[in-house]
């Protein structure tokens, strides 16, 4: 039986993990949460063991229908949590211990924000990415007070803080950032941008009202490429700047474009997701909590 070693004075904290056959990091990234008073996992129809790995590591286990996105079964699961405080994490990030110490000091020293956001860095093929949008540091909303900033069940749109609340953000000291194990090959990267992440994301921004225009279409893809390339270095590390660049590119041309599709639809996919979120089931073999240091 596994023993967490939380944070007794401070705030408790929740984690929230949505996988789908992710054998090959979610270990690493459930053991990086074992400070955390309370884990929640769920799995959506995983056929590759990470189910096994779930049970073994994590508090709570629950099931739910496959789905192309996490968001909605991340806000559905959300309210299941027995803490205020959710920490999401995707089953490719890793925690490292730095930011843990960051993260208690930054709840004890701001008890009324709304959110913490946490320093973010991509890893691909296993190692950190220089250069190019992706291979730069990043902020993400990442730990949230469930009452006073809203999950959002759309792509790439993970929080909204409430009126009159605030973020905070965890200044970057090194090595204290996220580690996004963000892609293994670029037959992954481009089967998760091109295949199902610029569907999604034009669904997301129809869903929020956001309508097509040919600037979008036509001169925003050329400007994303020039920053890749220039302003985020991109053209300094060689092909594989070119090539990622080159993906992002295509990935926000098609996702600009896409919006024409999804705008002319009746009821966005997006939209009928925003207002009913899957069922989820618990575990039958997880009978008790794994223990909690005091």
């Amino acid at each position: 039986m596994t023993t967490w070693q939380n944070n007794p004075s401070g705030p408790p904290v929740t984690a929230i993990v949505i996988f789908r056959n992710e054998k090959k990091h979610l270990g690493r990234c459930l053991r990086a949460l074992r400070w955390c008073d309370e884990v929640i996992a769920v799995d959506m129809e995983s056929s590759d063991g990470s189910l096994g790995v779930a049970r073994e590591l994590a508090d709570r286990v629950l099931h739910v229908s496959a789905c192309p996105i996490a968001e909605p079964t991340r806000v559905a699961a959300a309210k299941l949590a027995t803490n205020n405080w959710v920490l999401l994490v995707d089953p490719d990030e890793v925690i490292p211990s730095s930011l843990v110490d960051d993260i208690h000091a930054a709840l004890a020293g701001h008890p009324d924000a709304g959110a913490f956001s946490l320093p973010m860095w991509f890893y691909f093929k296993g190692k950190r990415l220089a250069g190019t949008v992706w291979g730069t540091l990043t902020y993400k909303q990442r730990l949230i007070h469930r009452h006073r900033c809203n999950l959002l069940p759309l792509c790439n749109r993970i929080t909204q803080l409430k009126p009159g609340q605030s973020d905070v953000r965890i200044p970057h000291a090194g090595d204290n950032h996220m580690q996004h194990y963000w892609s293994d090959s670029y037959r992954d990267l481009l089967h998760k941008h091109f295949v199902r992440y610029s569907h999604k994301e034009a669904a997301a921004v129809v869903a929020q009202g956001k309508r097509f225009n040919f600037r979008d279409g036509f001169v925003t893809p050329w400007v994303e490429l020039k920053k890749s390339l220039k302003d985020f270095d991109g053209w300094r590390i060689g092909l594989r700047g070119w090539v990622l660049s080159g993906i992002y590119f295509g990935y926000t041309l098609a996702s600009n474009w896409l919006t024409l599709y999804y705008q002319s639809r009746d009821t966005p996919v997006e939209g009928s997701v925003a207002y009913g979120l899957p069922t989820l089931t618990e575990d039958s073999t997880m009978q008790t909590p794994r223990s909690v240091a005091a």
